[in-house]
């Protein structure tokens, strides 16, 4: 494996800045990419000029091409830079004895990694939320069992993690001490669309932690619960069949809200501004998403369903290669970056998995496709190519980025795989 992650691993299709200006975005203000500050802060990180490679008109202008004519291997300073920058951390966990996991949720104020393993629908799981904590060397793991957990949700300043369950209860669990220190019985009922989306619970930044209210799987409307003055109250949805379920900004100043994937006509998708409690439907027809959405922390960018970025007021940033072997895709936490993870399922091929990273800094209304960065390799499969479920939940594995950007978690029904990310493939 030492030999693998030490031989380039990443392949660079692209620098930070993109098309359309959006590269002097992460320059102090009053510089730009031709100022003295800017060229020596680059020089001296990046002596032999590999790092600011950008394929296309950029080559053209001097880049790959100067390099080259000056005898520079682009090719091997590019692998001595994955293997000396991007490869250096990797851990994996084998996540085989929980089962298949619902929602994963990243503790950036203490660095543990939370997961839902809900036994509901196609699932096989614990009926546990469990920890990952890193102890220097590697990952371990710890369940705190739930019956009936149905998923999880983190408080925007990771000031407590909270759970729901069939029997319409919420469960605010202690992350000093991983117990649950209170239970609260939700009087409307709480609702469950099955274990197939991504997220079924949701806090937004004034607090309030949204879920499904009603019970069972038809018409619901939006629940929420007050922690702080341990209150309920819902707000109306009128085309919430078997729905809703929800995608939030790391600050929770925007929730996305998917109706219902049940009906037709489709009911568009809804979003929610600011805490408001006001939901307005997007101005654009997208109408419902299971999984593959993620938004920034300020909300600014949304990756929709793993095909397409949108700014907040819903304008095009662009769009995602569709592929059949893509198996899951994430929006970084300064919207920056979106990153997708390929590989072959049914029948599984031996080909490892792919991660590719894609430039979102550009203005909306400036590409019509996501500008690639570049690539690297995993070691590791992170969940099932050949399933033994009713459905096919086992190839979503879920995706975070760090809050820093630099690392990369993977969930699968597998393994728990966590791997810097090549400081290539991140810069802007």
């Amino acid at each position: 494996m030492a030999l693998l992650l030490a031989a380039a691993l990443v392949s660079c299709g692209g620098g930070g800045g993109g098309s359309g200006g959006g590269g002097t975005s992460g320059l102090p203000v009053g510089q730009s990419l031709s100022s003295p500050q800017a060229a020596n802060k680059d020089a001296a990180e990046d002596p032999t000029g590999v790092q600011g490679l950008s394929a296309g008109p950029a080559d053209s202008s001097g880049g790959i091409a100067a390099l080259q004519a000056q005898g520079v291997d682009v090719a091997s300073a590019l692998a001595g830079r994955a293997a000396s920058e991007g490869v250096s951390v990797y851990r994996t966990l084998d996540t085989s004895a929980f089962g298949m996991p619902r929602t994963m949720v990243y503790d950036s104020v203490h660095g543990d990694i939370y997961a839902s393993y809900p036994t509901t629908y196609e699932s096989v799981g614990l009926s546990a939320i469990v920890r990952f904590r890193s102890n220097g060397m590697g990952w371990t793991s710890t369940s705190l069992s739930l019956p009936g957990l149905q998923d999880i949700a983190l408080a925007p300043d990771a000031s407590v993690l909270a759970a729901t369950d069939g029997s319409n209860h919420v469960h605010l669990i202690d992350l000093a001490t991983f117990s649950v220190k209170s239970t609260h019985l939700a009087p409307f009922g709480i609702g469950d669309q099955g274990s197939n989306t991504e997220v079924a619970i949701a806090f937004t930044g004034d607090g309030r932690l949204w879920m499904p209210s009603g019970a069972g799987y038809n018409w619901h409307n939006l629940g929420f619960f007050e922690p702080r003055t341990q209150t309920f109250g819902t707000v109306a949805c009128s085309m919430c069949y078997g729905g809703p379920y929800f995608a939030v900004s790391g600050d929770g100043s925007r929730l996305m809200v998917t109706q219902t994937a049940g009906l037709s006509p489709m009911p568009p998708m809804l979003y929610m501004d600011g805490g408001d409690g006001v939901l307005r439907t997007n101005p654009i027809g997208l109408e419902f998403f299971y999984w593959m959405t993620s938004l920034s922390d300020d909300g600014n960018r949304f990756l929709f369903s793993g095909s397409a970025v949108y700014d907040r007021a819903f304008g095009t940033v662009g769009n995602l290669p569709q592929v059949n072997d893509l198996r899951t895709a994430r929006l970084s936490p300064d919207g920056r970056r979106a990153y997708t993870l390929n590989y072959v399922v049914e029948p599984g091929s031996s080909a490892l998995p792919v991660v590719r990273a894609f430039d979102t800094t550009a203005p909306a209304g400036t590409n019509i496709n996501l500008p690639p960065v570049g690539s690297f390799t995993l070691a590791d499969f992170p969940a099932c190519q050949a399933s033994t479920y009713p459905k096919y939940s086992c190839y979503r594995p879920r995706m975070q980025v760090s809050k820093d950007g630099t690392t990369l978690m993977i969930l699968g029904d597998k393994k728990l795989i966590v791997a810097t990310i090549p400081k290539a493939l991140r810069r802007y």
